[in-house]
C-alpha cells in the first residue's frame, strides 16, 4: 500500500480532528494531518464556487493536492476534502452549500444559526425537518484520476467527479429554533435527533462520529479504504 499520508483539505480543526480520529481506529498505519500541519507554507485559500457539495469537495481536494505537489510531497499521498452543510426543508434546502457563510462571508456559527432561526420565523415556523449532508472527496497528489474501488460501487454513495473519488453521507433530523447543548459546532445545537429528544451538541464526540453525516461518509470510505489505496490509477 504506497499511500502513507492523507492531508485533510480543511483549516477547521474540529473537522480535522473528527476525521483523523476515525482514520486512527481503522488505519493506524496512515499519517493523517490537516493542511495547517502539513507544511510550514501557508495553505491555499480555495474558493468554493460550485453549487453542489461534491463540486466544492472536488475543488478543494484537487486544489490542495496540487499545492502539495508543488511543495514536493510524495506523489502517492492523497488530499481529502470535506464539504458539508445542513439542508432545511422549509427553507427550500437552504443553507446547503452556503451553510458556513449563510449570514455572510465572515459569519460565525451563532450568526448562521440566528439567520436560520429568523428565516424560519419569517415563515411562521419554529421547526422544520432537515438533514445534514457530507461529501468527502479524495484526490491524488500526482494529479492522476482516482478510480472506484470496484465496478459495482459506482452506484449510490461512491462515484467519480472531476477525477476525484466522492463519498456521500447524510443524517436526518429536525432543525428547531430552540438550541440545546454545548458540544459540536455549526448548527449542532439546533439539530434535534431521536424523536427530538436531544441535539447533536449533546452528543459525545464518539456518539456524533457514529451518528453524523460525516460519520456515515467516513464509514463507507473506511470500509473501502484498503481497496482504494491499492488501486493503480493507470490500470484501475
Amino acid at each position: 500500500m504506497p499511500v502513507r499520508r492523507i492531508v485533510i483539505a480543511s483549516q477547521n480543526r474540529h473537522k480535522v480532528q473528527e476525521i483523523a480520529d476515525m482514520f486512527a481506529a481503522a488505519a493506524p498505519e496512515l499519517e493523517v494531518v490537516g493542511v495547517l500541519d502539513a507544511s510550514s507554507q501557508p495553505a491555499p485559500e480555495i474558493e468554493e464556487t460550485a453549487t453542489t457539495f461534491s463540486g466544492n469537495a472536488a475543488l478543494k481536494a484537487k486544489g490542495v493536492a496540487a499545492w502539495l505537489s508543488e511543495l514536493g510531497a510524495s506523489p502517492d499521498d492523497l488530499a481529502l476534502a470535506d464539504d458539508s452543510g445542513i439542508c432545511i426543508d422549509a427553507l427550500d434546502n437552504a443553507p446547503g452549500v452556503y451553510s458556513a457563510r449563510f449570514a455572510g462571508p465572515e459569519a460565525t456559527d451563532p450568526d448562521n444559526n440566528r439567520k436560520a432561526v429568523e428565516e424560519l420565523a419569517a415563515r411562521g415556523l419554529e421547526a422544520s425537518t432537515a438533514y445534514y449532508a457530507c461529501v468527502l472527496s479524495l484526490a491524488r497528489v500526482d494529479g492522476r484520476p482516482m478510480s472506484l474501488p470496484m465496478p459495482e460501487s459506482g452506484e449510490g454513495d461512491l462515484y467519480i467527479e472531476d477525477g476525484t473519488l466522492c463519498i456521500e453521507g447524510q443524517c436526518f433530523g429536525t432543525f428547531r429554533a430552540q438550541a440545546r447543548g454545548e458540544g459540536g459546532f455549526g448548527y449542532d445545537p439546533h439539530f434535534w435527533i431521536d424523536e427530538q429528544s436531544r441535539t447533536f451538541a449533546e452528543l459525545s464526540p464518539a456518539e456524533k462520529a457514529a451518528r453524523s453525516h460525516r460519520g456515515a461518509a467516513m464509514d463507507l470510505l473506511l470500509a473501502q479504504l484498503h481497496k482504494i489505496l491499492a488501486i493503480d490509477p493507470e490500470v484501475g
